[in-house]
């Protein structure tokens, strides 16, 4: 049986946002691992297969559903051809709930350092509340 081509992948690695694509659902960011014009692989919670969502990165909006899950990723069927050169031009928008993690590089932190397996010197922080000053 003889498969039609499939669409040129673009691996990336880059942040997104989720929605249902109701007015007020709830967005959660994601990543967008590879994508084509017809559809994306997503790291992230799936909302379950069948699902409409739309992924919007920068300005562009890609409506779809979602067609398969397998751990934390999921594969979405765009409902019209996207502009790939476009998502990855598009800067993120920054959201408000962002992880703790992204603010690593700000003040007000308190650095920790471990070892890791090879000998190197690891080193990361964390923000302190002013209860656990």
């Amino acid at each position: 049986m003889d498969l039609p081509p499939r669409a040129k992948r673009a691996n990336v690695f880059i942040d997104a946002h989720l929605n249902l694509g109701e007015p007020l659902s709830a967005t959660q960011v994601v990543r967008i691992r590879d994508i084509s014009v017809g559809g994306a692989r997503i790291q992230g919670k799936s909302p379950g297969v069948g699902a409409r969502i739309v992924v919007t990165r920068g300005e562009t909006e890609m409506p779809g559903r979602v067609v398969w899950t397998a751990d934390r990723h999921f594969g979405v069927a765009f409902d019209k051809p996207v502009d790939v050169d476009a998502v990855l031009k598009a800067s993120g928008r920054k959201s408000p709930d962002r992880p703790v993690y992204a603010a690593a590089l700000t003040s007000g932190l308190t650095h920790f350092q471990r070892h890791t397996p090879r000998g190197r010197t690891a080193s990361f922080g964390l923000r302190l509340t002013e209860a656990g000053r």
